[in-house]
């Protein structure tokens, strides 16, 4: 039996193409002071499609965090449109910001004829401010207008806050079981960033085969990439995280729809590089490697120990190969193992191992720090089989100077 064929595809151009039945714009309403900056965005089907989403844990909530699940819930899983503005979170706004983000699904809906609950509205920017609704409600038939397959580009600009660079990835596969596909993932991601959810805004498109649990798939993905995902150790009261596919189930090509899972795993850890490596005052992507758990989420869990440690991070910046934190780190991750045992890296260099430091490697170690965009940093705990990664950046006096300005 032949097997399928994976082939993967960064996406760099401006103008990449969705999945077949979805279409985007965005455009400048008025929300961001700058008129450069795309501020609006919309992602528009054909019908409406089967979605899925995870949002925050944090127990302060956006208004569309609200919304949006009583939407989907109403809806039975079920996505017309999909709006999103930046500069502006709507988040602690009482009673009217909810009233706000529900007129502005109400409008959009009508627009494009389909019941309310099938248009999801999502925020993301300042917390405390109201929306600009007439701004929005006024650029909303220019945006249904001027959707088309190649504006995914434009949306991800449009939702971005501090980030530096638009962050979209895809990946393509040919299927000889079944016709071919493509995953298509979008975020926007630099502060704010911490794994409690999904930690950021996020939007898994295909025209791919839906698997019949959606959600369970949508969890097992976020559980290897945006949870092991953190810039900042704060975690956002707007994330989400939304998959969203313009084919449905098909119980004959179970081969499809694991190539489907794989798929939406490979696009979302390059989306977690991505936000990583564009952390706010970033200069390093540094990717955590946990070798010799005892489990797969132990693992995890080190993982992200190690990458959300300020000491850590500091290190890097400093580009001081310091093992000692990240061994430090690993010791308080609640994962059991014996030190004494361990083994720690640095790019290439072994810098503990048998209890014991090894200076006369840290050069090569400093060089790495020093040399690497992305750096490596490593510690194999010998209790078990079991590895995981983790993304994170360095920690820089820009993190500090960006966030103390944030809203002046």
């Amino acid at each position: 039996m032949e097997q399928p064929i994976l082939t993967r595809t960064r996406v760099s151009d401006s103008r990449p193409v969705l999945p077949a039945g979805f279409k985007a714009s965005a455009l400048h309403c008025g929300i961001r002071v700058r008129r450069s900056k795309l501020d609006l965005g919309l992602v528009v089907a054909d019908e409406a499609f089967p979605a899925s989403a995870i949002f925050t844990k944090n127990q302060l909530l956006g208004a569309h965090v609200i919304v949006c699940r009583e939407s989907l819930k109403k809806s039975k899983g079920k996505v017309r449109a999909l709006l999103v503005n930046s500069g502006n979170a709507n988040c602690s706004t009482g009673e009217e910001g909810l009233q706000d983000a529900r007129t502005i699904q109400g409008a959009l809906a009508e627009l494009i004829g389909c019941p309310l609950e099938q248009v999801l509205f999502m925020s993301t920017g300042v917390i405390g401010v109201r929306l600009p609704v007439e701004k929005i409600l006024n650029s909303l038939a220019t945006l249904t207008t001027t959707a088309h397959e190649r504006g995914l580009g434009d949306f991800a600009q449009a939702i971005m806050t501090t980030d530096l660079v638009p962050k979209v990835r895809t990946v393509a596969v040919e299927d000889r079981s079944g016709p071919p596909f493509r995953v298509t993932g979008v975020a926007k991601g630099s502060g704010m960033i911490h794994p409690n959810m999904a930690t950021m805004l996020a939007y898994l498109f295909t025209d791919g085969p839906m698997a019949k649990d959606a959600q369970a798939l949508l969890r097992a993905t976020a559980a290897k990439s945006f949870h092991r995902l953190t810039v900042d150790g704060d975690t956002s009261p707007n994330d989400a995280v939304l998959l969203w596919s313009s084919r449905a189930a098909n119980a004959d090509a179970p081969a499809s729809e694991e190539l489907l899972a794989q798929s939406m795993i490979d696009v979302s850890q390059e989306l977690c590089r991505a936000i990583a490596a564009d952390g706010e005052g970033a200069t390093r992507l540094m990717t955590v490697q946990v070798l010799g758990a005892p489990t797969e989420e132990a693992a995890a869990e080190c993982a992200r120990t190690i990458a959300t440690s300020p000491l850590t991070k500091t290190a890097v910046h400093g580009r001081d190969p310091n093992w000692g934190r990240i061994l430090a780190a690993a010791g308080r991750s609640g994962v059991t193992f014996d030190a004494a045992k361990a083994r720690v890296w640095i790019g290439d260099a072994d810098v503990y191992s048998n209890g014991k430091p090894h200076p006369e490697n840290e050069t090569e170690a400093h060089l790495h720090l020093l040399n690497q965009h992305e750096v490596i940093l490593g510690v194999d705990l010998a209790a078990g089989s079991a590895s995981a990664e983790a993304w994170t950046c360095d920690f820089s006096t820009d993190y500090v100077r960006i966030n103390a300005d944030y809203r002046s």
